[in-house]
């Protein structure tokens, strides 16, 4: 039985199986995965056939958790059939339910399986109770809002439409265009984002050049002065962290944190940090600072609310492609335990002596770094980042998907 599934969903993100797995560990009521070749991150989705989906779907619902597919490409004629095809092959894996976008495909599902629930994806970008009341009536059990919408806007779209599950963004990168429907990409380097391709043009740094009737014909100057460029197109991320309370109270049914190709350690601090918020405000208390804190460790843009709330969105950030340094860097993944030692994959460079943080689901706990021996068996002072098969001192056995951090001063 799912501990927490009394109360809004934790819906987060699988790239691939460890992911999954990550995420439950740390407290995900439910997961959304990529179908292969037919999601918006068809580039990098770790489950690559239908036998994958299927066996992630038997492992999620054995630990009493939901497992939904997203099945968002918007496909031109040529893509109809093996689209068609696939998704008759992910059907049979018995997934949750098929995140959808393109109108056709819904109509096509609704009609030849008319028991397999659909959550409309962000994509077909519903940001009214009208257009939530046409695709209730089209059979959709669950849409998922678009992005740009107030909490009082999503409080009306509940109160309007009540027998419709509404799902709404909380956590993660924001897309400079409407609900991601841009077309830099496919402009740049002909990647369509639409199909699946997204090169994450909007991350790039740009320079801005316009004419001047001060100039002679045909000359343009640079507007901006910055070295580096300008990142105008860069988005800060979402978190809806300190007003989750508010998010909660409009009785949406789930609440989505962005990220299929984000790491293993972003899944687990972004899932436990809302895990511990909603834990917390079910039992009436406000949303806790080891909550926060489990945020400030992982790598961002800034973060803003979006436009949950008046006075945001916060400006774009202009100059970097990120905003200050986050508070912790994991040094190592945990990849068993035996005889007193910590089997390690090495992600940051680290030495004896150190002091670092333990990462479980379980909680947090430090020591000291002792006994560092290498993939060669050999006793070393340092271990480099990249390196596999390492291992340290450690007297227990932690829980599996642990961590070793080390913690920096956040600005």
């Amino acid at each position: 039985m799912n501990p927490h599934t009394s109360g809004v969903e934790l819906l987060a993100p699988a790239g691939d199986l460890e992911r999954m797995r990550i995420a439950f560990a740390y407290g995900a009521d439910a997961v959304y995965a990529g179908q292969p070749a037919f999601s918006l991150r068809g580039r990098e989705n770790g489950f690559r056939s239908a036998a994958d989906v299927a066996n992630a779907v038997e492992e999620a619902h054995g630990l009493g958790r939901r497992f939904f597919v997203a099945s968002n490409l918007f496909p031109h004629n040529n893509k109809i059939l093996a689209f068609q095809k696939a998704l008759t092959e992910i059907v049979e894996a018995k997934p949750d339910a098929l995140i959808m976008a393109d109108p056709g495909m819904i109509r096509w599902v609704r009609r030849t399986f008319p028991e397999l629930p659909i959550h409309l994806s962000v994509q077909a970008h519903a940001v009214n109770w009208i257009t939530c009341e046409f695709w209730r009536d089209m059979g959709v059990k669950r849409v998922i809002l678009a992005r740009e919408l107030h909490l009082r806007e999503v409080q009306e779209i509940r109160e309007r439409v009540p027998d419709l599950e509404l799902e709404v963004f909380v956590h993660g990168s924001v897309c400079m265009a409407q609900s991601g429907r841009c077309m830099i990409s496919d402009h740049m380097e002909h990647r369509d984002a639409n199909q699946g391709n997204c090169n994450n043009a909007c991350r790039f740094p740009y320079e801005i050049w316009a004419t001047s009737d001060q100039l002679p014909p045909g000359e343009m100057m640079r507007v901006t002065e910055d070295e580096h460029g300008t990142y105008l197109f860069n988005a800060r991320d979402m978190c809806a962290l300190p007003i989750l309370d508010k998010v909660v109270a409009t009785g949406v049914a789930s609440l989505k944190v962005e990220g299929r190709t984000r790491s293993p350690y972003y899944v687990a601090q972004v899932v436990r940090a809302y895990r511990l918020a909603l834990d917390s405000i079910r039992q009436g208390e406000g949303v806790p600072e080891s909550a926060m804190a489990a945020i400030r460790a992982t790598d961002s843009r800034g973060w803003t609310s979006g436009f949950k709330q008046p006075g945001d969105p916060i400006g774009q950030i202009l100059d970097s492609g990120r905003e200050g340094v986050p508070g912790s860097v994991v040094v190592a993944q945990i990849r068993g335990w035996a005889a007193g030692r910590l089997d390690i994959s090495v992600r940051t460079k680290f030495a004896t002596g150190e002091t670092l943080e333990l990462l479980t689901p379980d909680g947090t706990s430090s020591l000291i770094a002792a006994d560092l021996v290498n993939h060669r068996g050999e006793v070393v002072q340092v271990l480099n980042s990249g390196m596999e098969n390492c291992s340290l001192e450690f007297a227990f056995e932690p829980p599996p998907y642990s961590f070793l951090v080390r913690h920096r001063n956040h600005p």
